[in-house]
């Protein structure tokens, strides 16, 4: 399940798929507040609600690839 996300690579999973702060802290359970302190970098989450929101992401479509993109993620398009 790798990489662990990080909070750029949130930031840039949420936007891609076009979702606001609130949106993904409910689905994660989580204070508003907390993923936007996460996201700049202020706080650390807990490795299970990354673990979480990195599912979310993932089941979203999104394809964590630091390797391939500037932005460190990616739409997986549907064949």
């Amino acid at each position: 399940m790798e990489p662990v996300l990080t909070p750029l690579l949130c930031r840039e999973a949420r936007a891609l798929l076009d979702l606001d702060t609130a949106e993904v802290a409910f689905v994660a359970r989580i204070p508003v507040m907390d993923l936007g302190m996460f996201e700049a970098g202020h706080t650390m989450l807990p490795a299970i609600t990354l673990a979480a929101l990195q599912r979310f992401f993932e089941r979203g479509g999104v394809v964590f690839a630091p390797e391939k993109s500037r932005r460190g993620v990616l739409l997986q398009t549907s064949a």
